[in-house]
């Protein structure tokens, strides 16, 4: 949450590779990222969403840091 908190938190949708959405961005492959976020794939979380993820302490995340920002992408519910 504190890295949500200072808005460094970017949400990958499941359908990419979070590992190859860190490569992009950290190689400024810029043509890929701005197609993810206009096709609203990878995005900073809302507020609703942070809030709902502070109450279900059950939801679990895979992460990428990838500094300043925090990459994650939730997991599927086991």
């Amino acid at each position: 949450m504190p890295h949500a908190d200072r808005d460094a938190v970017i949400l990958v949708a499941e359908s990419l590779d979070l590992v190859d959405v860190g490569y992009a961005i950290a190689n400024d492959q810029a043509t890929s990222v701005e197609q993810w976020i206009q096709d609203c794939l990878i995005y900073k979380p809302s507020i609703e969403q942070k809030a709902v993820w502070s109450e279900d302490q059950t939801k679990r995340f895979q992460a990428l840091i990838l500094q300043p920002y925090v990459l994650i992408q939730e997991s599927a519910s086991v």
